[in-house]
């Protein structure tokens, strides 16, 4: 699991060097940190969490900067931003493919891997009004640790 952490973590460095590079933007010390407390979790932290993890770690760092930050990564294909009706909106360093599954109860958000879901064709009619580029599926409902605790 450490070595995986590792090499997510280089492999995030690595395109965001490459992104900074080609958009003529500064490679800081926040950018670095954010990316590395973004990619080192699994949970889709929300941008609170993430100045969390770093604020002890980087003096003088606002929660401005941080949401900031996440903004650029998103604008910039290095983040997603995963937002839902009635919840702060949560940030993800994957940027694959992939879903979601949202517990109503805590508001956890966990990654769904499934590739069968990869390949949905929109509906009949949908293209020439709408040229989807990107999709991605959440399903709602309990998580086991909410659902074994509510009994």
């Amino acid at each position: 699991m450490k070595n995986e952490l590792h090499d997510i973590l280089k492999i995030k460095s690595s395109e965001l060097e490459s992104v900074c590079r080609n958009q003529g933007l500064a490679l800081t010390i926040q950018r670095r940190a954010i990316l590395e407390a973004l990619a080192s979790r699994k949970d889709h932290p929300t941008a609170d969490q993430v100045y969390e993890d770093i604020s002890s770690r980087l003096k003088g760092v606002s929660r401005t900067t941080v949401y900031r930050v996440l903004e650029t990564f998103v604008s910039l294909g290095i983040a997603k931003k995963i937002s839902y009706p009635e919840a702060k909106a949560r940030f993800d360093a994957d940027t694959s493919r992939h879903h979601h599954l949202n517990c109503l109860s805590c508001g956890a958000v966990l990654d769904l891997h499934d590739p069968s879901l990869n390949d949905l064709r929109p509906p009949a009619g949908v293209e020439p009004e709408f040229a989807i580029t990107d999709y991605s599926i959440t399903f709602t409902g309990k998580c086991a640790r909410c659902r074994k605790t509510e009994g």
